[in-house]
Formats: structure tokens, C-alpha cells, sequence
């Protein structure tokens, strides 16, 4: 297992426009926001984004990735404009296995702010992090076979598509194929 890392304090991300890093729980609103705004286009792909979605989603969420994080579980961060604080979208680690060094690698863009080579960024940051911090040496980005968006991130970030594995997402309860791609530290020069 890795060493604890200070969540407070991580930023995987900056530039003059943009920050990577996670957010605390006064920031419950601006993921909410991003959230409600984005409700269709996330929804299509992933079970916990609904029409009932609310603040107090947003901030049991944010509680969770807390815990997560201080448990070494999951690694949330979102993308954040400097200037306005408003949440762009959100990368994370998450279903990691130390014993085997793994861990998911997982994504959604803000629907005005698709489209701009952002997902992939924060992708190949929050690769970065788990590769270099984290001690992971496999992610895998798993997406539904219908979600050509995420996939082409995927195959942007450096990703390898390895297989469709049979039932494995569950969508609303429901057993979904999905293609399966991999990276590895060597993808990214680490």
C-alpha cells in the first residue's frame, strides 16, 4: 500500500486557466451545478447521475471521497476554472486493489465545455498521479460499448483497448458490455 497523501494539498493540475484537484465540501454547490447542468448528456452513461440528483448528493459524495481518500480507496479531483471556481468536470481512481496495483480510471466533461481535449488532460493527469504517488501499475478505463465519447478519450489519453468484456458494467440494474482499456506507467513515460 502507498503511503498516506495529503489530500488538501493536491493539485495533479494548473494552469493559468484551469486547477486539477479535489474539491471540499463548501464546494458542493459547484458540483452540484456541473452536475444538474450536465444531466442529460452523464445520465445516458452512468446510473448515479439521475433527474433527482440534488446538493445533498453533491455533498454525500463529497463526504465519501473524503473517506475514500483517507482510506486510500478512491482518488476524486475535478477540473476547476481559477477564475470562477465553477466545476468543469471530474476525474477519479477508484476500485482500486493494492494487491494487484489497479485501479478503474474515470471521467465526465461539463456538456458546454466537451469537445476540448479536457477529458484526456485530466485523464493523463490522474494517471500520472496514480502511477507516480499511488504506486498503481495498471488503470483501466472501462466504457459502455455505446459510449464512443469515452472510448475516444480513452485511445487520447494513450489507453490501450484490450477486449469487450461481457456484463461488465451494471447500468440501472441492468448487466451492460463494455470495452476495456488499459494503461500502464510505460504508456506515459513513468
Amino acid at each position: 500500500m502507498s503511503a498516506r497523501i495529503d489530500r488538501e494539498r493536491q493539485v495533479i493540475y494548473s494552469d493559468s486557466q484551469l486547477e486539477i484537484r479535489p474539491l471540499g465540501l463548501k464546494e458542493a454547490p459547484a458540483l452540484y451545478d456541473a452536475v444538474h447542468y450536465s444531466e442529460a448528456a452523464i445520465s445516458e452513461w452512468e446510473s448515479w447521475c439521475t433527474p433527482g440528483y440534488s446538493l445533498a448528493d453533491a455533498k454525500s459524495f463529497l463526504q465519501r471521497s473524503i473517506e475514500q481518500w483517507s482510506m486510500q480507496g478512491a482518488y476524486d479531483f475535478n477540473i476547476v476554472a481559477r477564475a470562477t471556481g465553477q466545476v468543469i468536470g471530474s476525474v477519479a481512481i477508484n476500485q482500486i486493489s493494492h494487491l494487484n496495483q489497479l485501479g478503474n480510471l474515470g471521467y465526465w466533461i461539463r456538456s458546454s465545455y466537451t469537445g476540448r481535449g479536457l477529458a484526456a488532460l485530466a485523464a493523463r493527469a490522474a494517471a500520472g498521479f496514480a502511477f507516480a504517488k499511488v504506486g498503481l501499475t495498471r488503470l483501466e478505463i472501462v466504457a459502455q460499448t455505446g459510449n464512443l465519447r469515452s472510448q475516444r478519450v480513452a485511445e487520447k489519453t494513450g489507453a490501450t483497448f484490450e477486449c469487450v468484456a461481457r456484463n461488465r458494467l451494471t447500468y440501472h440494474g441492468q448487466a451492460r458490455d463494455a470495452k476495456v482499456f488499459s494503461l500502464i506507467p510505460a504508456d506515459m513515460g513513468i
